[in-house]
């Protein structure tokens, strides 16, 4: 194992282990540790992949990090010892794409169900319009076709036949389905027009089928009212199902200022065990000519806020989702998807929620402002769309290392990976969607296109930097969300690329283990400018470290997902022990 070793530097500064800290620091770390980590394999994810012993903490921060016999000199009288016996150390997780802010509210009134056919989703109905009885929309939980039995979207007829009498919707996010009455409501008619950046899927003979595409802003005034404040009550304990799955900073990818507030009341009171950093989305229905105007208002600054709560970049939606048929993409989606998504259209290539115009506008000015600019965009065509407005916004004003972010980008091709190393652009992207979504992705869009499907191979052998994550929305279980939070699974698939059902899809986009480890710790630090104090087990650095059930780097590719956290340690502090 390799020592500690000391050297002081002119300008002040020590260098430890590899890592420079200040002077200051040094002081703290020949006091005793707060607490210390022995006899484990201690995966240090530093630039040389170093593999240690043993990892001292002191008032949050990483003290020493080596064998086991020089830690153990740092033991005091009120020092905590672990015994690791053996097991994997690894750096705490970061989530750098969750939607906490989402799920708790849910969870607070009625917990998020899985629906898994159209069966369950009619009973789930049913019974929702017994349990709340009266004239008002039902909406769905969020309900994808690519994760029903039937394969497809619920038919309009299926849901008259579940709810005759009043408005209900089959919720896909990015694409709904509409029984009779609340097409009736929502005054959508034969003779409507589509809504802008919307469309309405129609017969044959112009009726409309019920499935529309893009339309959550068209909607939005029937969704059930808001409450008047988040319930911190859920948020925290969604984090803390977080630490227990080992993942000791998050990503809120959706947030609003209102949001922000809340993580700062939680923090505020002792309640906030997790790192976040925050996420503002954009308002929906953004002008070009109001998009700075709406920036400079913002209550909040760029990277305002400490190494617990900080405000993260600001957020446009571009285009839908490739799991309802709505990404922009630059070939047609074909025939073979029409059962998935109901393409009835042989040129249909889905289409950009918002105008090219607007795109620009917002990064252009958020860019000038400082902040740090951020995309959903899943298709190919999409991120085209995006990355020129990058690269104008860059041109316009020049700044060093703005990290702006693609979130999504599912499709990369290599002159695409190529462009996003050279520009400096970051990607936020989500393997576990291949485990879920793989199987009747591919029988939708063919083999070719889903063998780069999040091909995080591709980014990285460009030089692009990558995080991947997990995008939990809905539900409060690592393995059964909506969109499941288990840092192992997204991990595993991205090492087999493995589908749900055991095939390899893709095979030449696999990554090592120790590059997926890499892309939940370091990169995914880098994401929200955090790689000099978090993100990897060095000196100097933030103490968050995960005790694995499981070598994460031998265990059969089998068990990968299977892996669990022992024991998660915040800031040096125990926040979770089994």
């Amino acid at each position: 194992m390799t020592s500690v070793v000391l050297a002081w530097l002119a300008a002040g500064t020590i260098v430890i282990g590899g890592a420079a800290v200040r002077a200051g620091q040094q002081v703290a770390a020949a006091e005793p540790a707060d607490l210390i980590v022995l006899n484990g394999k201690v995966v240090t994810v530093d630039a040389r992949a170093s593999v240690a012993e043993a990892v001292a903490i002191r008032g949050g921060r990483i003290i020493a990090v080596g064998d086991a016999a020089s830690v153990r000199a740092r033991t005091g009288p009120a020092t905590r010892v672990i015994d690791a016996r053996g097991r994997t150390v690894i750096p705490g997780l970061i989530d750098s794409h969750v939607h906490a802010l989402g799920a708790a509210p849910v969870e607070a009134v009625r917990p998020f169900r899985t629906l898994s056919s159209v069966g369950d989703l009619q009973a789930w109905l049913r019974d929702e319009a017994r349990r709340a009885p009266g004239t008002g929309w039902i909406w769905s939980p969020r309900v994808y076709p690519t994760r029903l039995a039937e394969g497809r979207f619920p038919t309009r007829a299926e849901l008259d036949a579940a709810v005759p009498d009043r408005p209900v919707v089959a919720d896909g996010a990015y694409a709904f389905v509409l029984n009779t009455a609340a097409l009736r409501a929502a005054g959508i008619t034969a003779t409507s027009a589509d809504p802008a950046g919307a469309q309405v899927v129609r017969d044959p003979g112009g009726e409309p089928t019920g499935l529309v595409r893009n339309a959550r802003s068209v909607l939005a005034r029937y969704l059930p009212p808001a409450t008047d404040a988040l319930p911190l009550d859920q948020i925290e304990a969604l984090h803390r199902v977080y630490l227990q799955s080992g993942i000791t900073s998050v990503v809120e990818r959706g947030g609003t200022v209102e949001g922000y507030r809340a993580y700062e009341a939680l923090k505020t009171t002792g309640r906030l065990h997790v790192r976040a950093t925050v996420t503002l989305m954009l308002p929906a229905g953004l002008q070009p000519a109001d998009a700075d105007r709406v920036i400079a208002s913002l209550p909040l600054q760029p990277g305002q806020g400490d190494d617990r709560l900080k405000v993260g970049p600001l957020k446009l939606t571009v285009d839908g989702g490739i799991l309802l048929g709505t990404s922009f993409m630059r070939e047609p989606y074909g025939q073979s998807s029409r059962a998935l998504y109901g393409v009835q259209d042989a040129r249909y290539r889905g289409f950009l929620s918002t105008t090219p115009d607007v795109i620009h506008a917002g990064i252009k000015a958020g860019h000038a402002r400082g902040w740090q600019m951020t995309a959903h965009v899943t298709g190919d065509a999409g991120v085209d769309v995006v990355l020129d407005a990058f690269e104008a916004a860059q041109r316009a004003h020049p700044r060093a290392d703005p990290r702006h972010t693609l979130i999504h980008a599912y499709f990369p091709t290599p002159e695409v990976a190529h462009r996003v190393a050279t520009l400096g652009v970051l990607v936020d992207t989500q393997p576990a969607w291949l485990f879920k979504d793989g199987d009747a992705l591919r029988a939708a869009l063919g083999p070719q296109r889903l063998a780069r499907f999040i091909g995080v191979r591709t980014w990285r052998d460009a030089g692009a930097r990558v995080a991947i994550n997990t995008d939990h929305m809905f539900g409060a279980d690592r393995d059964t969300a909506m969109n499941p939070f288990n840092p192992f699974l997204t991990m595993a698939t991205a090492v087999s690329r493995r589908t749900e059902s055991g095939q390899v899809v893709g095979a030449g986009e696999r990554v090592t283990r120790d590059e997926a480890l890499r892309m939940m710790t370091i990169d995914a630090a880098a994401l929200s400018f955090d790689e000099a104090d978090r993100g990897s087990i060095e000196v100097g650095k933030l103490g968050d470290l995960v005790i694995l059930s499981d070598d994460l780097l031998t265990v059969p590719e089998a068990r990968l997902r299977t892996i669990t956290a022992d024991m998660t340690i915040v800031g040096g502090v125990v926040v979770f022990e089994k």
